[in-house]
């Protein structure tokens, strides 16, 4: 590093070394990748820490040549940088894939996020996209350790740093190793971007120094099972309408029994059965969502409910015509239950699925979704209508915002 010498030489030369013992450690030599519970974010499903040495093992990415980012422009007549203001200079990097490190606790899955942290807890979300199948005018997510103005780190002071970068080779992208504003806008989430300040759009803003963390988190499942930090009710109910009008029907709740029997997968039932004649047999299922940021997140932030139900349903003896279940969930907004699945005439334990991915605000109420499944037949004199539920869960798909 070349200093000017100055009647203040000695000062500055001081200065300059405060600021690179500063820097230096803020440099990081490791970085620990965490998977996370689906039904519960304190909980770590799994865990890997690579450090400098294991990381340049796993894979030695160049970047084939200097990378740029886009700063905001602060250019009212041009806040998008078409006309290539504030172009940054990063210089050549080596580093590592970032899906590499995510493969060892089991890789991603379409829904999940990542979680680029700093040692400082700076942080940026990504989707499962950017990570594997990103799109050429982004390139691949690197965490770069070595650059060629310091070497490596510590003394590539912010490393290891997130960059993306595709060599041309792979996507024949001239431009592939400039992220632009434009090119962030053109490949990632419009939540995933990033505008400095709130409103002067900067790809500059997504590369993470310090990188330490890198964390995952499923899309947040709500069941019955015990291990979970979810809050939800079930009820047994019988009406004659078909479905009911209201969620309010009077109902029993579970007891421990009945909720231990439809707290997982296993082939064991909770079974109700009708008492008057004209009734359906149901369940009713309240779903309690958090609209914390850290699980839920906010209600605007939510992309998908899906309902997994499995059981049974039949009306008198099993085998009959009169067999068969339902799946709803409550419209809060129309108001009503929607249909999300009929299992048609069976007796045998089904499955039955439906998701919600438009107006997801209609079905939550006071942070409430409410699912119902009922048999397909009312009772008739002394053939009953039997409901019996294995398994049932709300998985709610949300993002964060960089």
């Amino acid at each position: 590093m070349n200093i000017k010498k100055t009647a203040t030489g000695t000062i500055v030369l001081f200065l300059a070394g405060l600021l690179l013992v500063s820097a230096a450690s803020a440099a990081t030599e490791e970085v620990q990748v965490i998977r996370y519970a689906d039904n519960n974010y304190s909980v770590i499903e799994s865990s890997v820490t690579r450090d400098l040495a294991e990381l340049q093992l796993m894979t030695n990415v160049y970047s084939n040549g200097p990378v740029y980012f886009q700063g905001p422009t602060f250019d009212p007549d041009d806040p998008w940088g078409d006309g290539g203001q504030n172009m940054i200079l990063y210089y050549d990097h080596n580093g590592t894939y970032v899906r590499n490190m995510t493969d060892l606790v089991g890789g991603m899955n379409d829904g999940d996020e990542i979680r680029v942290q700093a040692s400082d807890g700076m942080s940026r979300y990504f989707g499962y996209d950017n990570v594997y199948t990103p799109d050429a005018r982004q390139g691949d997510m690197i965490l770069a350790w070595w650059d060629d103005q310091y070497g490596f780190v510590p003394d590539y002071t912010e490393g290891i740093r997130l960059f993306f970068y595709t060599p041309p080779s792979t996507y024949g992208v001239d431009d592939s190793l400039n992220l632009t504003l434009r090119d962030m806008q053109a490949s990632f989430d419009p939540w995933y971007s990033y505008n400095y300040s709130g409103t002067w759009p900067s790809a500059k803003g997504l590369s993470v120094k310090y990188v330490q963390y890198l964390k995952i988190y499923p899309p947040h499942r709500h069941d019955f099972n015990t291990t979970g930090d979810t809050d939800e009710w079930a009820f047994g109910l019988q009406s004659s309408s078909n479905p009911p009008d209201s969620p309010d029907v009077p109902s029993t709740e579970f007891d421990s029994t009945a909720y231990s029997n439809i707290a997982d997968d296993d082939g064991t039932y909770q079974s109700d059965i009708t008492t008057a004649n004209g009734n359906y047999a149901m369940h009713r299922f309240n779903f309690s969502i958090d609209t914390s940021t850290t699980k839920d997140g906010p209600l605007a932030d939510m992309e998908k409910l899906s309902i997994t139900w499995n059981g049974k349903g039949y009306c008198g003896s099993p085998g009959g015509t009169d067999d068969g279940v339902t799946l709803y969930i409550y419209n809060f907004d129309t108001p009503g239950y929607e249909l999300l699945q009929d299992s048609g005439n069976t007796y045998t334990e089904v499955t039955l699925t439906g998701e919600k991915t438009f107006d997801i605000s209609n079905y939550v109420n006071s942070g409430n979704v409410t699912v119902l499944v009922k048999q397909n037949n009312g009772q008739r004199g002394s053939t009953h209508s039997y409901i019996e539920t294995d398994y049932v869960k709300l998985v709610v798909t949300h993002h964060h915002h960089n």
